[in-house]
């Protein structure tokens, strides 16, 4: 999101008559022009409950920025650099933002086996672009299948979105098992297996995918960092959140922003009642897809090449303080010294469960770490590896017993909090998980970046800081 300091929202304010306070009560949150406010800058339907989170996120941004409520909402309707970063601000406490990696295993298997073949005959490399991507899953499930389809010279992906933390997220290209929940046994072997509470995305797959933010109902916005256009375009499950006005408008710049011969995915009935630009609908089992006529003597260029490498190489020195720094200790988070057992044989069992696991051999490592509980039962790390094995398999009750005893022995444990905020948002309790991501972002504060967070997948206080504040959204300060 842009820097607060840099748009020009102080001028923008200064200038706004200030006749009192616009007062976002209950009455003025149902009102038409308000409603009409939300719908011009983001596009969403105004249901009730939608109006009442709008109202109360302008509140918020209002009493952070120490201005009026009605400066703020005026300064909203203006438009211009400040309200479009301010939009970006509000979004997150309206936008739902679900996805997981290969979400709908029938759609991806009509991608991998029908469209991209199709898509590497127009020549040159194919320039793919997930709109409204969430935290990243979608972007990297295409990335992940043209990797394989094209090879890594032959694509490149971006993946935008309205919200900043989602986004932020993405980057760091890490997801907790909930996220694995689409990904069959035969599609795991193609991520990275970074640990038993987390998966990375390969890191020669990650370099080719961008991330930033976008807002799809910005018209001056298209297309997204200058791309001039896409092979393949996915939007799905965006616009069912938005008027049936808004929808058409985004379908249409989507639909400009497609290439001769190149494709537009969208949610199911997302385009019903009108037509997708100059587009032709395809019909197959997973989906209808929206294809642009080929032009066999004019093909829209993709972006220079040039640019694309510094974008890389810039994405790769933002992640070196994180990446190459040396593996710290985890002192910072560890628990007060225990009463001495065999701490020697724990540490010895618990590596030998990791080993287990990422050698896929899932029962012995539940030994191990069953052994590793006997060897020293008051230590939580023990624990949280039992939890999250039992996870990894669907034993969730399980898990949270072990998870508890991991946080009766150490309540402000990191990774026990993390591992328990994911299991809760496996089994729908949206606001204990929030709690839980809460106190371990409370525990992390002020601890280095670079320090490690996560001792069985090796991830970084930094890496760790920024998924815990995607989950938690605006509820940052609950």
């Amino acid at each position: 999101m842009t820097d607060l300091a840099e748009t020009d929202i102080d001028m923008i304010l200064a200038e706004s008559h200030r006749d009192g306070d616009f007062a976002l009560s209950t009455a003025s949150k149902a009102d038409r022009e308000f409603a009409d406010l939300l719908e011009r800058g983001l596009g969403i339907g105004a249901a009730p409950h939608t109006l009442d989170a709008f109202a109360e996120a302008c509140r918020a941004r209002a009493n952070a920025l120490g201005v009026l409520e009605g400066d703020y909402v005026r300064m909203l309707s203006t438009g211009g650099p400040a309200a479009r970063a301010e939009w970006m601000a509000v979004a997150p406490a309206i936008v739902v933002g679900e996805t997981f990696l290969f979400r709908d295993a029938q759609l991806w298997q009509l991608v991998e086996t029908t469209l991209m073949p199709g898509l590497a005959s127009l020549g040159g490399p194919v320039w793919m672009w997930s709109a409204g991507c969430s935290t990243g899953e979608e972007a990297y499930t295409l990335a992940l299948l043209a990797h394989r389809a094209f090879g890594p010279d032959g694509y490149r992906v971006i993946g935008t979105d309205i919200n900043p933390k989602a986004i932020a997220a993405a980057r760091v290209g890490v997801y907790g098992q909930w996220s694995l929940r689409g990904v069959s046994p035969v599609r795991r072997v193609t991520l990275c297996a970074g640990g038993a509470q987390t998966v990375r995305v390969p890191e020669d797959v990650k370099t080719l995918v961008r991330f930033e933010t976008h807002n799809l109902n910005d018209a001056s916005n298209y297309p997204p960092s200058g791309m001039s256009s896409f092979e393949l375009v996915v939007c799905r499950n965006v616009l069912i959140y938005m008027t049936q006005a808004a929808r058409e408008a985004i379908v249409q710049r989507l639909a400009a922003c497609v290439s001769p011969g190149g494709v537009l995915i969208l949610g199911h009935g997302e385009a019903a009642g009108f037509a997708v630009g100059d587009l032709i609908p395809e019909r197959y089992d997973a989906a209808v897809v929206f294809r642009k006529p080929a032009v066999s003597a004019i093909r829209i260029a993709p972006p220079p090449a040039a640019p694309a490498r510094k974008a890389k190489t810039d994405r790769a020195q933002d992640r070196k303080h994180v990446a190459k720094a040396p593996p710290a200790t985890r002192a910072a988070f560890a628990v007060p010294a225990k009463p001495a057992t065999d701490k020697h044989r724990c540490r010895v069992l618990l590596a030998e469960a990791m080993a287990a696991a990422n050698a896929g051999k899932m029962e012995e490592a539940e030994r191990r770490a069953a052994a590793a509980i006997a060897a020293e039962p008051i230590d939580p790390e023990p624990h949280v590896l039992a939890g999250a094995l039992f996870m990894a398999r669907g034993a969730l009750r399980e898990a949270e017993t072990e998870l508890r005893r991991a946080l009766f022995l150490d309540p402000v444990f990191v990774p026990a909090l993390w591992q328990v905020g994911n299991l809760y948002g496996m089994t729908n309790r949206k606001r204990q998980a929030i709690f839980a991501f809460a106190r371990a972002l409370a525990q992390l504060e002020g601890a280095p970046p670079e320090a490690e967070a996560l001792p069985f997948d090796h991830l970084t206080v930094g890496e760790l800081t920024t998924l815990l504040r995607a989950e938690i959204g605006e509820h940052v300060d609950a």
